[in-house]
C-alpha cells in the first residue's frame, strides 16, 4: 500500500529494481535498537509532560480533566509525530543486494523517501564497523564509491554487519569476474 511517499510493500520496491536475469542475494532492515535509540528522547519528553500535568493538578492550577487534555494535546504536538517518523524510518528502511547492484531505501517520513541504487562496479570499498562496543549483533556499514561517483554512504544499526560486508564483497568479486569474462573464439564451429 502506498501513502504519499511511503510504500509499505517492500516487495514492490524490490521488483522495480530487479532486471531480467538478476537475482536477489539478501535484504536486510536496521536492528530494532535503532528505533529504541530514536525514541529515547520521546520517552523522556513523555515522562516530563506527564510530570508537568501531575504537578499542575497537585498545585490546583488545573483540574484532572484539564490536566489530561493538556497532557494529550502537548504529547500529540511534541511526541506523537516524532514517534511515527522514527517508526517509519526504522520499519521501512532496507538494504537490498542483487547480483548486479545494491539498493539502499531510506524512508524518512510519509512525505520523504530516498532510493539509492548503486551498481556493484561503482563500489570502491565496503567496510564494517562495530557499534556499542559490539555488545549487540549490529554495526555500521560504510560504502565508499569509486572516485567521482558520489559521497560515502554510511548505514547504522545493521544486523550482522560483518557477515553482510563479506557477502557484499563476495558479490562484487563475482560481478567483476562475470563482467570480465570473455567467451573465447571457437574455431571450427558452425557459426558463420
Amino acid at each position: 500500500m502506498q501513502i504519499f511517499a511511503l510504500e509499505t510493500d517492500i516487495e514492490k520496491i524490490k521488483q522495480r529494481f530487479l532486471a531480467h536475469g538478476e537475482q536477489e542475494i539478501f535484504t536486510v532492515t536496521p536492528h530494532v535498537f535503532s528505533f529504541l535509540v530514536a525514541i529515547l528522547r520521546d520517552i523522556i519528553e513523555t515522562a516530563f509532560f506527564f510530570a508537568m500535568a501531575l504537578y499542575f493538578t497537585q498545585i490546583g492550577l488545573l483540574t484532572l480533566l484539564q490536566a489530561t487534555i493538556f497532557f494529550v494535546v502537548i504529547w500529540i504536538v511534541f511526541v506523537f509525530f516524532s514517534l511515527v517518523r522514527a517508526f517509519i524510518d526504522w520499519k521501512y528502511d532496507f538494504l537490498f543486494l542483487t547480483t548486479d547492484k545494491l539498493i539502499i531505501v531510506d524512508q524518512m517520513s510519509l512525505f520523504r523517501k530516498s532510493i539509492t541504487p548503486i551498481n556493484l562496479e561503482n563500489l570502491g570499498d565496503v567496510v564494517a564497523q562495530t557499534q556499542w562496543l559490539n555488545l549487540f549483533s549490529f554495526g555500521m556499514i560504510h560504502f565508499a564509491l569509486k572516485e567521482g561517483q558520489g559521497p560515502e554512504v554510511i548505514l547504522r544499526f545493521i544486523p550482522h554487519a560483518d557477515t553482510l560486508v563479506a557477502q557484499i564483497s563476495q558479490q562484487i568479486t563475482l560481478y567483476q569476474r562475470r563482467k570480465d569474462y570473455v567467451v573465447p573464439y571457437r574455431t571450427g564451429s558452425d557459426a558463420a
